[in-house]
């Protein structure tokens, strides 16, 4: 990795890539990417892959997905055919491609739209694959659960600054993976009939829905080693990547009522879904005080949430800036020890 261009330990850069999300995150012990965005190109859009290459940056230290969704996982995809990976953080453990009967297979098309079923079914065969590249190259497949450690990695000493997991964390009920392993039992031959289909297009179709309500939470933060008396200072500039995690059976309210050491307050937000206006309410966003309110979008995203982002603004007091509209630019008041490059 390069020497950080920036006085500041941790560097994250919110990349504009057009559809999707990525974040990437440089310190001292390695790179961090969250999210890797869509292969769709847009007018204006930076590859994930081209910026790495400029920035001389050659493996990744812990990559992380944090739901299904093409615009999540197709720039991943890509990252892991030309990068090394040390740990994956993932959603699901590896599977295999999900079975196709013949002749859905024969009218098949990759690049459907991501809601109809080819485009559904592409979701997962483009994870199958990353998790067979990733697994081919030697990487520690790590997906995360209710039970697995929230803790990602932590700078040491009483005010060094940790990636940790929001949601899900002990406790929270996710229903994904079990979907996802519902659809792997789905033999060949079974695939090939009618009826199975039928089951395999009412699983990915349900997969793809609850996706985003059980997107992973993910939050770089101030604070000292777990289980220190120190571990908040609650100097606030938490950074927050919320990914997708939004709409119907979303879990805000409960991520808000366990933090105890009141990360999600004075933070800066990467909105969830893009900042769509199935997040959370301008007033709940209003009572956590941000320092910024930040959305990985394009420009129709931004044209469909416009109403969204200016209640944001009247009821917040903050503007929400988009990556569609700005040149990168340096984030002010991220609290010490982060620089955050954004769009």
């Amino acid at each position: 990795m390069t020497t950080l261009a920036l006085p500041a330990p941790v560097r994250v850069d919110v990349l504009d890539v057009g559809q999707g999300s990525c974040a990437i995150i440089r310190a001292a012990h390695g790179v961090t990417v969250i999210d890797g965005g869509a292969r769709r190109e847009y007018a204006v859009r930076t590859d994930p892959v081209t910026w790495m290459r400029q920035h001389g940056i050659t493996r990744i230290d812990d990559l992380i997905l944090t739901h299904l969704h093409r615009d999540h996982v197709q720039g991943l995809l890509a990252l892991a055919r030309v990068a090394p990976v040390s740990r994956a953080h993932l959603p699901y453990p590896q599977i295999a491609e999900p079975p196709m009967g013949d002749d859905w297979r024969a009218r098949f098309r990759s690049d459907a739209h991501v809601d109809s079923p080819d485009g559904q079914i592409q979701s997962l065969r483009e994870f199958a694959e990353l998790t067979r590249i990733l697994s081919d190259g030697g990487t520690t497949l790590l997906p995360f659960s209710p039970e697995s450690d929230p803790v990602l990695w932590e700078t040491p000493g009483p005010f060094g600054l940790r990636l940790e997991r929001l949601y899900p964390v002990a406790g929270d009920a996710v229903e994904t993976p079990a979907l996802v392993a519902a659809l792997a039992e789905v033999s060949p031959e079974r695939a090939r009939t009618s009826a199975g289909t039928a089951t395999i297009e009412a699983l990915i179709h349900e997969i793809s829905e609850r996706a985003n309500a059980e997107s992973g939470v993910f939050v770089l933060r101030h604070g000292g080693a777990a289980g220190s008396p120190e571990r908040s200072d609650r100097s606030g500039g938490a950074i927050i990547f919320a990914g997708d995690h939004a709409g119907e059976g979303s879990h805000w309210d409960d991520i808000r009522a366990r933090d105890h050491d009141g990360v999600l307050h004075d933070a800066l937000w990467l909105l969830p879904h893009h900042g769509g206006d199935d997040g959370p309410t301008p007033e709940w966003f209003a009572e956590l005080e941000p320092r910024a309110l930040l959305a990985s979008a394009n420009t129709d995203h931004a044209r469909l949430n416009a109403d969204y982002w200016a209640r944001l603004r009247a009821v917040t007091g903050v503007a929400v800036r988009g990556t569609h509209n700005t040149d990168p630019v340096l984030m002010e008041n991220t609290g010490s020890g982060i620089a955050l490059m954004f769009g």
